[in-house]
C-alpha cells in the first residue's frame, strides 16, 4: 500500500457517510498512512541489511507478488531455505504471544494495539506460495514465514501462529545460522531488482 491509496481508500469510505461518522473516517486514515510509514520504512531497513548477505550463496527477490493477489516485501533463499519476509518499523515496545504481535507506544500502556493483520495472513501466503511452486514443478518446501521488526523488541526472536519474529538487527545473523539444506534454492538463479525464478513467475508476475 502506498500513501496514495491509504488516503484514496479512506476517501472513498467517506463518501455517502453521516457528519458522526467523520471522526472515525479521521482516526482510519491516520491507522493507514501510520501503517504505510511502518512498513515503507521497515522494508527499506531489511533490503539495506539484505545486502550484507553473501551475493554467492543467496538471492533477494523484491515485491513479490503472492497467490492470493497481496505482495511480500522480500524472498530470500539460501543455504538454510527459503524465507517470505515481511518488515515492519513499529514505534513502541513488540511483544509476541498467541495472537500475534502487540506494540505499545512509549509510556502510553492504554494505546496498546495487537497488528493481526500479519498474524492471519503471511503464513497462510507462504505456504500457498509453495503450493504454487510445486504445481509449477518445484520439490522445495514452502518458505518460511517472517516478520521482520525493526524497533523496540526485547525478545528478538519469537515464533507464533506460523511466524517467526525477528528483530531487524538479528535477521542476517538468524538467517545465516538456521539448519543448512542441502541444495537448497528457491530462487534457481542470481536476482537483481524484482527478478523471480521462471518457476514462479507466472503466478508471482
Amino acid at each position: 500500500m502506498t500513501l496514495g491509496t491509504a488516503t484514496t481508500a479512506t476517501v472513498r469510505l467517506a463518501r455517502g457517510t453521516k457528519p458522526i461518522d467523520w471522526l472515525r473516517l479521521v482516526s482510519a486514515a491516520a491507522a493507514q498512512i501510520h501503517d504505510w510509514a511502518a512498513t515503507t520504512e521497515g522494508r527499506r531497513r531489511t533490503g539495506l541489511a539484505l545486502q550484507s548477505l553473501d551475493r554467492e550463496a543467496w538471492q533477494v527477490a523484491r515485491h513479490i507478488r503472492l497467490p492470493d493477489g497481496g505482495h511480500a516485501d522480500h524472498l530470500a533463499s539460501g543455504p538454510t531455505g527459503g524465507y517470505l519476509l515481511n518488515s515492519r518499523a513499529w514505534h513502541g515496545v513488540v511483544t509476541v504471544d498467541h495472537k500475534g504481535a502487540t506494540i505499545t507506544p512509549d509510556r502510553r500502556p492504554e494505546a496498546a494495539w495487537t497488528a493481526r493483520g500479519q498474524h492471519c495472513s503471511l503464513a497462510p501466503a507462504a505456504a500457498a506460495l509453495g503450493r504454487t511452486a510445486s504445481a509449477a514443478g518445484s520439490r522445495l518446501p514452502a518458505p518460511r514465514a517472517v516478520v521482520v521488526i525493526w524497533g523496540t523488541f526485547p525478545e528478538r526472536l519469537a515464533l507464533s501462529g506460523g511466524i517467526t519474529y525477528v528483530a531487524g538487527d538479528h535477521l542476517v545473523e538468524w538467517l545465516s545460522g538456521q539448519t543448512r539444506r542441502p541444495h537448497h534454492r528457491f530462487l534457481r538463479e542470481p536476482v537483481s531488482g524484482d527478478h523471480v525464478d521462471p518457476v514462479l513467475a507466472r503466478s508471482l508476475a
